[in-house]
């Protein structure tokens, strides 16, 4: 019965029902990414509304990613199980329940729930997405599904600022939970209707939960240990213990993986060393995607003192510009090597990076959004380059697996990205105030002197972002390296 609905399907749309199904699942990962941003510019809002720092503000963030980094793990799983549809539907769900509960949230316990809902969502639909564009299209068409794919995952966070600031501003930030419901349930609608069921040829297996258990106690003990770290040292009970039970949990889901019969993850796809260097260099981008996605709002509001709609207008330029840009990446694709996009683009983000770090309060908003465009569109050449790359060239009844696999590792990169950003904020926030503090009369910073102190701080963090995000050359290289010595 199943298979007769897929076939009816592919006969009522005929050629055009991979683009279809391709449509409904980026609009669904576009409502979940459109979510995730809009809330960076209500952060101020938020604070003072629960009287929080910033440091304790950066766990909203911190939820939605860790969440959707476990949760992309299971997706190759629930695809094999119920198929795409209902792990679609079971996304749309999650989504849409976090969203009603950050709505009507009173505490901020409860906004952190629901943001850790709303990335459990989003964390299923990205490897979905992916993994559809590879068992729907054909090769040579794949370089342009997957522009299609970058235009949600991009699109998301250009227009997510403006509209969380317009909604900030005008309303409440309440609403941009509320603004975000109607789209995912169009999506789920369209979700319900369009997408395949599963494959009765495919034997889900059994689930490994005690693998799960392991990775999701080694990212949840990470991100709050360095939380942690903003307020106690390294060696205080608060922070080491942490740390110490996420490296023995790590250490313990590797083991169990390797012997296991059903491993949660194939680490055996990972001996390749092309596939490991794609999966560091998916993990830097994002961590610098994610980092600038939030310090960029954060700079804007707090040393220029924007107001939050226009923190949200400096990303909407490159959001748009990269509409066009993706399609173009997705052909060029299919027509040479992936290592010369991916250098490309790495190249053109740590150039626009630099120029970022020199920034201050009288900087100008047409040259902060313009090298701001700069650094998406080499993220525009990146992202669909190096996503292809990576499920090329592994087996093909494999392709979920390594889909949630390489998602994973590229959102715990932005996620430990965000982590250390807001860690390094606080850092750098104390050094420069003490420095400040020591030179001022009486010891008193007045609002001249912390707007410098808050410049010099976005300075440094932006430089040194730049600097981590240019560690992901080398294994840029060493993919074209490999591939000039397989030619």
């Amino acid at each position: 019965m199943r298979m007769d609905r897929n076939t009816a399907l592919r006969e009522k749309f005929g050629s055009s029902y991979k683009w279809v199904a391709g449509f409904t699942v980026v609009l669904g990962l576009l409502t979940t990414i459109f979510s995730s941003t809009m809330v960076n510019v209500a952060l101020t809002d938020i604070m003072a509304t629960f009287q929080i720092t910033q440091g304790s503000a950066q766990w909203m963030s911190t939820a939605f990613l860790c969440a959707s980094s476990v949760a992309m793990l299971t997706t190759a799983w629930l695809m094999k199980r119920i198929g795409p549809r209902f792990t679609f539907l079971i996304a749309i769900t999650s989504f849409i329940v976090g969203s009603l509960l950050g709505w009507f949230s009173e505490s901020y316990e409860v906004l952190v729930v629901a943001r850790l809902l709303q990335g459990t969502g989003a964390g299923f639909l990205q490897p979905l997405s992916m993994a559809l564009v590879f068992l729907l299209f054909p090769a040579n068409m794949r370089g342009r599904a997957m522009g299609l794919f970058g235009m949600g995952v991009v699109i998301g966070p250009a227009m997510g600022p403006v509209i969380g600031g317009i909604i900030t501003d005008s309303m409440d930030w309440h609403t941009t939970f509320a603004v975000v419901i109607p789209l995912a349930f169009i999506a789920g609608c369209c979700g319900a209707y369009l997408l395949p069921d599963k494959d009765t040829d495919q034997k889900p297996g059994q689930f490994n939960f005690g693998s799960l258990v392991f990775i999701a106690l080694s990212v949840g003990c990470l991100l709050t240990g360095l939380s942690n770290s903003q307020f106690y040292p390294f060696a205080s009970f608060h922070v080491y213990p942490y740390l110490l039970i996420s490296g023995i949990s790590l250490l313990l889901f590797f083991l169990r993986d390797i012997k296991s019969a059903a491993p949660l993850v194939d680490l055996r796809m990972f001996k390749n060393l092309r596939v490991t260097s794609s999966a560091v260099i998916g993990a830097l981008t994002t961590a610098g995607m994610f980092s600038s996605f939030y310090t960029i709002p954060l700079f804007a509001r707090t040393v220029q003192s924007s107001s939050a709609t226009d923190a949200g207008l400096l990303l909407l330029p490159a959001g748009l510009l990269l509409a066009f840009v993706f399609p173009i990446v997705g052909r060029l694709i299919d027509k040479m090597p992936a290592y010369r996009l991916i250098l490309f683009g790495q190249t053109v983000f740590i150039i626009a990076s630099i120029v970022i770090s020199f920034s201050t309060k009288d900087t100008s908003y047409l040259f902060l959004a313009g090298w701001i465009i700069v650094g998406r569109i080499g993220l525009g050449f990146i992202m669909p380059s190096n996503s292809t790359f990576a499920l090329s060239i592994v087996p093909p009844l494999m392709v979920p697996e390594a889909s949630g696999a390489l998602n994973f590792v590229r959102m715990l990169g932005g996620t430990i990205g965000v982590n250390l950003t807001a860690l390094l904020i606080t850092a750098r926030t104390e050094h420069h105030t003490t420095i400040a503090t020591s030179t001022a009369k009486d010891g008193i910073l007045d609002a001249a002197d912390n707007i410098q102190m808050l410049t010099n701080t976005f300075e440094d963090v932006f430089l040194i972002s730049a600097f981590v995000f240019s560690l992901s050359l080398i294994p840029a290289l060493y993919i074209a390296w490999a591939h000039k010595k397989e030619a």
